[in-house]
Order: C-alpha cells, then sequence, then structure tokens
C-alpha cells in the first residue's frame, strides 16, 4: 500500500505549502520570503506569479546545504617577515 492516495497528493507533499513558507521565514510578503530563505541558505524556486517555492527534502535533511567554516588560526610565520 502506497503513502499516497493520489499522484496529486504526492507531488503536493513534494513542497511546503505556503503557511509552512511564512512560518519558516516568519515572512508574509513574497519578496521578504525570498530574502529569508536566501540568508538560510534553504534553496528555493519562485513560481509564475513569484512565490518561493520549497522543497520540503531542502528543510527535512539533515545535511547542511553549505560547508563548515574552517576556524580561523593567527598566521605566525607574517610576524617573522624582515620588511
Amino acid at each position: 500500500m502506497t503513502r499516497f492516495r493520489s499522484e496529486v497528493e504526492f507531488v503536493s507533499n513534494l513542497w511546503l505549502t505556503p503557511e509552512e513558507v511564512t512560518e519558516l521565514t516568519a515572512r508574509k510578503k513574497w519578496a521578504a520570503q525570498i530574502r529569508a530563505l536566501i540568508s538560510m541558505g534553504i534553496p528555493f524556486k519562485p513560481n509564475a506569479v513569484g512565490r518561493p517555492l520549497v522543497e520540503r527534502a531542502a528543510v527535512m535533511s539533515t545535511t547542511p546545504t553549505a560547508s563548515p567554516r574552517r576556524k580561523a588560526t593567527p598566521n605566525w610565520n607574517a610576524l617573522h617577515k624582515v620588511a
């Protein structure tokens, strides 16, 4: 038995609902949602009217989309250079 009753239900579950995107971004306007998604590093696609579509898998995955930053360390060799 499948989890989805129809193909339409399966496809609709691929994307977050508009309410879920609003909750995720804490923004109501589409342009503000897009800015928030960009700042969070969450991939999205705008639909034909400009509403951001977010794949459910993009926010459900535990793997971060950006690689972790390396910890900054001092360049001690720079202190020993003669000017």
